[in-house]
């Protein structure tokens, strides 16, 4: 058994340096210079996470395999001493791939060690002491087979497991739309996946085949994150450009609701369920559909953080209000820990676009101004912390 890593940094400060509080450019070139010299498995890690926050994907990722052909186990900062030893599963890849909870904890009440499973022969070697031990990927096309074989793994496994695999599974858009169709004060709308042959038939003949849902829908690619390749198509017309931006063979299909406010913005929150408790990670506010923190404008207008503010205080009267849906997402999802992005409908329910264990939850924006965030995040560190002590002591 190999000792795990020590060196790591993990994304926490490389995505610190992105929000504007560091260069990361800079960080880049620092461990650049230092897996060239090193050539340790930490080094070249601590690189490849730099560079997929630049966005330099294919660079990033063949530092990363340099990384986990010298080692695959790494300690992130933290606690030592009596701490929990919890045990992170993940899967090499872009950084959609996995939970990052070193951004949610940040070196606090928990021992953290990553281990990089291989995908051609998960769990086969033997793995660091533990006290719990939990899955951090989530649903992907390279993730399947990985948990298929990680379920039979670890049916018997000697410690806690939280987010078990089939769990994980539940969270596939077409399953969890499945799942929670008749759920409570919940609305997803059905998604499906379609080959590509069907959209094109769509856009050649201007009409809408049998077995086509009519718009408006959104299409997505099916390992999309963070809107890549999201579009909403409201006429036939707008197909063949998409496709020709596109080159996947089948898509994600999803009736689209519109769920403008009032005032015609759009607010899209993210919470996170541990041990089937709701806590708030963000709202943002958008004049667009498509939603997310890092574009809505949220870092220069203060009306709108003034709001998601005000969502934190309120964040009690909102569990309460909504209490048998997230009762629903809970127990139906199965997972001990997983982030939900999610919008309140004018009539009352939650809208769910997505239910995702490796989203990621933080409040690192730097500036007195987010302090409120560094605040209303807190619990679900706290609770976060408690749930893996719990599990502990309970198997004890």
């Amino acid at each position: 058994m190999s000792e795990p890593q020590a060196g790591y940094l993990g994304l926490a400060p490389f995505l610190r340096a992105s929000l504007g509080d560091g260069d990361l450019g800079s960080l880049a070139r620092q461990w650049l210079d230092r897996a060239g010299r090193e050539d340790s498995a930490a080094a070249w890690m601590n690189l490849a996470t730099a560079l997929l926050c630049l966005g330099q994907t294919q660079t990033a990722l063949a530092a990363q395999r340099e990384a986990l052909a010298r080692a695959r186990t790494y300690a992130l900062p933290g606690p030592g001493g009596e701490a929990p030893r919890l045990l992170l599963l993940a899967l090499p890849g872009p950084l959609s791939a996995n939970t990052p909870l070193d951004c949610l904890l940040e070196g606090q009440g928990l021992q953290l060690v990553v281990h990089f499973v291989d995908p051609a022969a998960p769990l086969a070697g033997e793995l660091p002491e533990h006290d719990v031990l939990m899955l951090t990927m989530g649903v992907s096309e390279a993730a399947l087979p990985v948990l298929a074989a990680l379920q039979a793994r670890l049916g018997a496994w000697p410690r806690p497991v939280l987010n078990a695999p089939a769990a994980i599974l539940r969270t596939e858009r077409a399953r969890s739309s499945r799942l929670l169709a008749d759920a409570p004060g919940v609305l997803m709308p059905p998604t499906r996946r379609v080959p590509r042959a069907l959209l094109a038939a769509a856009a050649a003949a201007g009409a809408w085949p049998e077995g086509l849902e009519a718009p408006p829908f959104l299409l997505r690619p099916p390992d999309s994150q963070g809107g890549h390749g999201l579009a909403r198509i409201g006429t036939a017309a707008e197909l063949p450009a998409y496709l020709t931006a596109q080159p996947e063979g089948e898509f994600f299909l999803t009736r689209y609701v519109d769920y403008a406010g009032p005032d015609g913005r759009f607010r899209k929150i993210r919470l996170t369920l541990v041990g089937g408790q709701a806590f708030p990670v963000h709202l943002a506010v958008s004049e667009h559909w498509m939603v997310h923190y890092v574009n809505a404008g949220m870092y220069n207008d203060a009306a709108k953080r003034a709001q998601e503010a005000a969502f934190f205080r309120a964040f009690p009267e909102f569990v309460d209000r909504h209490a048998p849906a997230l009762s629903a997402l809970s127990e139906r999802l199965g997972l001990e820990y997983v982030c939900v992005d999610l919008a309140e409908t004018a009539d009352g329910r939650l809208l769910i676009f997505e239910a995702d264990p490796a989203m990621v939850a933080h409040a690192m924006e730097p500036g007195p101004e987010f302090a409120y965030r560094r605040e209303g995040i807190a619990p679900l560190r706290e609770a976060f912390i408690r749930w893996v002590r719990a599990r502990r002591e309970g198997w004890e």
